[in-house]
């Protein structure tokens, strides 16, 4: 045991030692420029794309920096737009379903307190997706073989009745290849296989399996992408106690076997998109349209405006109509 007189004469040693050290021998960080070193690299020739896509300098930007960055095991790549929408209006929130669930589970007291703190309209969003390059030229110069994640949370952040709770998360895990294909109509093809679910249990769980084919074309100043989906089919039981059953047997019917993107860009380097969904049902018909406004800001970052409005904008209200509008901040765009 280190006794207490021995503790104390440590100390003061220590104090009386600093205390006679000249101020000018200490530094406390160093100050100087960092060293840097010239390195050269090679970057797929601009002659290697057509004239529409050299009007997006961006979008060929992008494509250098992913053939770069695929040598390198520690550089994770955007896939999807990352961004942060911390204001957010949804016009309806649906949680009679989580009402429903938690009801099983709290006595009396905590039901009447789950009712009385419900979900507030005002939420903030944001959405995380990333991807790795596993290999390529694999049909041809710009085939390749990649996985992806993509997050995308609906948190009540400024709801202190429920401690700022996350009503809804999606996981979206895939694997695709991509494929330039030499025909005048399509720029771009891809093929994967995607996972989608919500990570919850009970009547709250919402999952998905998908095979997903698309194709996009660029003009000058536009660019268009088509998607349309197979799911793969699973049991058509659907009882909530039974995590082997299907969630969601009738989302289909909401969010259809497809959808559109369309970009058009602006002045000033700015941007709009939609993104059209239907279910392509005469008599049910059903779909969702989200609208994007885009524009510079200072720095690398750029604003946004964000217009949902239909069915499928999360898992969890997939089958319920939402109408929601945000503003907030993109650091990856498509483009």
């Amino acid at each position: 045991m280190i006794k207490p007189l021995l503790i104390c004469s440590l100390v003061a040693n220590i104090a009386l030692a600093a205390a006679e050290t000249d101020d000018s021998d200490i530094e406390l960080f160093d100050d100087s420029p960092i060293k840097t070193e010239t390195m050269q690299v090679e970057v797929i020739s601009d002659e290697e794309f057509n004239e529409a896509i050299r009007q997006y300098p961006g979008l060929i930007e992008k494509i250098q920096t992913e053939r770069l960055a695929a040598q390198n095991p520690y550089v994770l790549l955007p896939h999807r737009p990352n961004y942060f929408m911390p204001l957010s209006y949804q016009t309806k929130i649906n949680q009679e379903e989580q009402e429903q669930f938690f009801s099983r589970a709290v006595n009396e007291q905590q039901q009447e307190n789950n009712r009385n703190a419900g979900f507030e309209n005002v939420e903030f969003v944001f959405q995380l997706s990333i991807k790795y390059i596993i290999a390529e030229n694999l049909l041809g110069k710009f085939g390749n073989l990649a996985v992806a994640y993509t997050n995308k949370s609906f948190w009540q952040a400024y709801n202190k009745n429920i401690s700022a709770y996350f009503r809804e998360t999606n996981h979206e895990p895939e694997i695709f290849v991509t494929y330039n294909p030499k025909w005048a109509w399509i720029d771009h093809m891809s093929l994967s296989f995607n996972h989608q679910s919500n990570g919850q249990v009970g009547n709250l769980s919402r999952s998905w399996n998908r095979l997903i084919l698309s194709g996009a074309k660029v003009w000058s100043d536009k660019l268009m992408n088509v998607r349309a989906w197979y799911r793969i089919p699973e049991t058509a039981k659907a009882d909530p106690e039974d995590p082997t059953d299907n969630d969601n047997p009738d989302i289909d019917d909401y969010l259809g076997y497809g959808d559109v993107f369309f970009q058009k860009k602006l002045f000033a380097d700015q941007s709009i998109s939609a993104t059209f969904r239907n279910n392509l049902n005469v008599d049910e018909n059903r779909g969702s349209i989200e609208l994007d406004w885009t524009f510079p800001l200072k720095g690398k970052a750029r604003g946004f405006v964000q217009y949902f409005n239909g069915y499928g904008e999360s898992l969890i209200d997939y089958n319920q109509y939402q109408e929601r509008i945000g503003v907030g901040i993109k650091i990856a765009d498509w483009l």
